[in-house]
């Protein structure tokens, strides 16, 4: 089954590039796209408000660490889940 988180990142990124939700696939590398770097660094800026993570920006010309979508949904959820035990421990 596919996490929904999966469908909301991908949401995010399809609005802020402009990029078709359906050529938004994991294996997609992201310099095949064509997303202008600032419109790529908008969608990561979208996804750290509405998630509250922090991912890495280098200034290269994917405007990421990332090769792929799937690279950048898999830090995203990989992000979130280290986060829950800390706010499960705060919680407590």
């Amino acid at each position: 089954m596919t996490d929904p988180r999966t469908d909301q990142i991908l949401d995010i990124v399809a609005k802020e590039t402009g990029v078709g939700r359906a050529r938004l696939v994991p294996d997609a590398a992201l310099s095949d796209l064509d997303i202008p770097s600032l419109d790529l660094v908008q969608a990561i800026f979208a996804i750290e408000a509405t998630f509250g993570v922090d991912i890495p920006v280098v200034s290269d010309r994917t405007g990421a660490e990332f090769q792929t979508v799937g690279d950048l949904v898999d830090h995203v959820l990989a992000t979130l889940d280290k986060q829950v035990p800390d706010t499960v421990l705060r919680a407590g």
